[in-house]
């Protein structure tokens, strides 16, 4: 039986969400799609952060709609298209996460440092 797209997508995203040191990440592949044959994916990191007193939820989520999938036959297709904005999807996900999570660190410390 052929692996489709579909399956390599779902199992980049079930090692992604598997590596996680620090919050939630979580996936969701959503009922519709904006085209015919491919996915959409939700796809989600969450956190909740306590400095002293101060807690902040820090939430973000981006969507990832599939290219290939559907089109598995289709030889002028770049297989590997899907996996690569899969990857660059995560990399803006996780920059947008800790760039607000290091913010609220920073902000927080500062704090302290003055008391």
């Amino acid at each position: 039986m052929k692996k489709t797209s579909t399956m390599k997508i779902e199992e980049k995203l079930e090692k992604w969400k598997d590596e996680s040191l620090f919050g939630e990440r979580s996936y969701e592949k959503l009922a519709h799609s904006l085209y015919k044959g491919e996915a959409l994916y939700l796809i989600k990191m969450d956190a909740v952060l306590t400095v002293e007193q101060n807690t902040k939820h820090i939430k973000k989520h981006k969507l990832f709609q599939t290219r290939v999938q559907g089109q598995i036959d289709n030889e002028t297709l770049n297989k590997s298209a899907d996996e690569y904005i899969c990857q660059q999807i995560l990399t803006q996900l996780e920059t947008e996460f800790f760039n607000e999570y290091n913010s609220f660190i920073e902000e927080e410390v500062a704090k302290i440092a003055s008391l």
